[in-house]
């Protein structure tokens, strides 16, 4: 996987077009769309997890069947997409753009996009995914302007952005809880040893993972006994916002955290030196959402133990549960499995992707239908 945490005026990038095979039947003019989007979403996995709140998205212009734009919005209160393409095109009069997310039509800590649109002459906008957060005046704003405007949905590019939607909408942030057992569902042996379960490249798509989270929570034991760096330098130099969950507040940063430069937040009870502190006497998940949201936190990734994992499938506060199973029976007593209840209770998960890294295997469930 490729970042990108350049300007777009800095270099251009040559694409190939991929195969793509429509829908029986389907008027050419639907691959050709189809076939942009898809590029314009392959930008968007390249910068997804830096983006702050702002969701990621993915831009490509093209003037007589030439791509003579790319863009991506690369970090929160940098110039989105559109206007990114824009730049790179130069001259974009009569040119089609195609875009992941439909275009903005409101100032934030950027101009509203529609307006770099209809001064750059474009003619027409396809776009892959309604943006049900905002009303819909960025669309009538365009056609008022004589811009045609077509909505092209995209199976994989809406899913993509379900994330963004459901923190957006529920006002917290999107939770994935991430963990490796053993085929009997161990996270570690009697002892609490847990390193390696999983092998290298199941550790290595850790880093991915990560790298699209903003922040990584853990537990106060976790973090004394494992010292986890919680970083993704396998795949990029982004290091996420450590968060640790100290019910006393007795925790002690390590001294490496102190000088990492790297943000850390404590959720406890009282203020923890060298530390971001966020006080509260509620531990409840939902609580904690509410309060890391308000930190400016809109994708959490939980990578607890047993007791964290439990509580937070208990109480519901999740969205996915991601599981790197590896081929190793530890036996022994029940402790240390993965999930644990006071009575017996089903939850119900919906498989979504399974990845294999030589003999480990990753199952991602979501909640819903």
């Amino acid at each position: 996987m490729v970042y990108l945490t350049m300007s777009f005026n800095t270099y251009r990038v040559l694409f190939v077009t991929p195969k793509f095979k429509a829908p029986l039947g389907a008027p050419f003019y639907f691959e050709e769309e189809q076939m942009y989007i898809r590029q314009a979403f392959d930008l968007v996995k390249m910068t997804a997890g830096q983006t702050g709140r702002n969701p990621a998205v993915g831009c490509i212009i093209v003037k007589n069947g030439v791509i003579i734009g790319i863009g991506a919005h690369l970090q929160e209160g940098s110039a989105h997409a559109e206007v990114q393409a824009i730049r790179m095109a130069g001259d974009a009069t009569g040119a089609t753009l195609y875009c992941t997310l439909e275009p903005c039509n409101h100032t934030g800590k950027t101009p509203p996009c529609t307006e770099a649109i209809i001064q750059a002459g474009i003619k027409k906008v396809v776009f892959a995914v309604r943006d049900t957060s905002l009303d819909d005046t960025g669309i009538r704003y365009l056609e008022a302007h004589g811009v045609e405007v077509v909505h092209a949905p995209d199976a994989a590019v809406s899913a993509f952005y379900d994330a963004f939607f459901i923190s957006k909408e529920e006002k917290r942030p999107y939770v994935t809880l991430k963990l490796a057992a053993t085929l009997d569902g161990k996270l570690a042996d009697d002892f609490g040893n847990s390193k390696w379960l999983t092998n290298e490249a199941s550790r290595q798509d850790v880093h991915r993972l990560r790298h699209q989270q903003d922040a990584v929570l853990v537990g106060r034991k976790t973090y004394a006994v494992d010292e986890p760096k919680l970083d993704a330098r396998h795949v990029s130099e982004k290091v996420p916002i450590k968060v640790i969950i100290s019910r006393t507040g007795d925790v002690t940063l390590h001294e490496a955290d102190i000088t990492s430069g790297q943000r850390i937040i404590v959720i406890s009870p009282t203020a923890v030196r060298h530390a971001e502190t966020l006080i509260t006497q509620d531990f409840r998940p939902a609580r904690l959402l509410e309060l890391l949201y308000q930190a400016g936190i809109s994708r959490l990734m939980v990578e607890g133990g047993s007791s964290v994992i439990s509580e937070w499938i208990n109480q519901d506060c999740f969205d996915e549960v991601v599981i790197y199973y590896a081929p190793k029976l530890l036996g022994g007593t029940l402790n240390n499995r993965f999930y644990h209840t006071e009575e017996s209770r089903m939850t119900h998960l919906r498989l979504v992707d399974i990845q294999q890294f030589e003999d480990d295997v990753r199952l991602t469930y979501r909640k819903g239908q």
